[in-house]
């Protein structure tokens, strides 16, 4: 099952890279645990998006739930450059 979940998501989306790491059933406290500890294990951890279930996307297809975090984590990471001072030369 997992091969063609990811066959779906490979041949469906062109940008599949990005790394997203969905969590369900964590506590807030814990929840942010997880993800520092994860941010901490990894090279590049700007690059991972988070998401946590929702009874909203509890229901979502994979691929649609991992196209829609992808989406605010491009969001928010342009947001996040809009805030920074630009250099002067």
């Amino acid at each position: 099952m997992f091969q063609s979940i990811t066959k779906d998501i490979h041949m469906s989306d062109n940008n599949h890279e990005e790394k997203v790491i969905y969590l369900h059933g964590f506590e807030k406290e814990d929840l942010f645990k997880v993800i520092r500890a994860i941010k901490a294990a990894v090279d590049y951890p700007g690059e991972i998006a988070f998401s946590t279930s929702t009874p909203t996307n509890l229901n979502w297809k994979i691929k649609d739930m991992i196209a829609e975090v992808r989406e605010d984590h491009a969001f928010f990471k342009e947001q996040e450059k809009k805030k920074k001072p630009k250099e002067k030369p």
